[in-house]
């Protein structure tokens, strides 16, 4: 079973792919509205004359240039109109949506891996402390016991020895 962090950096992710897609949406329709505006530029009137008057630049400079102010004034009307169009399009809202969503489940899934750090690391403490009291437990228990065999072998070595003493006597004696 995944974890509540593993699980909602996942979730954070999938959020932050669907924030990428719909800027992707909203590029491509910044993209699309830019290339009306531009065809809609270049069909109006001041970019027609603009056109004719460049041809007959070599003659009238003055008025083309004049012409090209026109052409501009009209480009920056026209690119203003459509920005106004794509700001507030169904397409900006939904990726603001998911941009919003995508940076509250990041925020969400890094509290909750701090959190779930914070938890392991004390359970790891704990455990480290309950295996050390047991383990030094046992090592006093090896000890005594150790010591208490080594004394009983060392009194059994000593008998045995003191009766092999005694049968020589007897032997010698005898």
């Amino acid at each position: 079973m995944a974890s509540k962090a593993s699980k909602q950096v996942a979730r954070a992710r999938k959020e932050a792919g669907k924030a990428a897609g719909s800027l992707k949406v909203v590029g491509k329709a910044a993209v699309k509205t830019a290339g009306k505006a531009a065809r809609e530029v270049a069909k109006t009137r001041d970019a027609k004359t603009a056109k004719k008057q460049a041809k007959a630049a070599t003659a009238a400079v003055s008025s083309a240039a004049g012409a090209g102010a026109d052409l501009v004034k009209t480009a920056v009307k026209v690119a203003r109109k459509s920005a106004k169009g794509l700001a507030g399009s169904k397409e900006v809202k939904k990726a603001s949506k998911n941009v919003r969503k995508a940076t509250d489940a990041s925020k969400k899934a890094a509290k909750t891996t701090t959190k779930t750090a914070r938890k392991q690391g004390a359970s790891a403490v704990k455990t480290a402390k309950k295996s050390s009291a047991a383990a030094a437990k046992k090592a006093q228990a090896r000890a005594s016991t150790g010591a208490a065999k080594a004394r009983k072998s060392t009194s059994a070595t000593a008998k045995k020895a003191s009766a092999k003493a005694t049968k020589a006597r007897k032997r010698v004696s005898g």
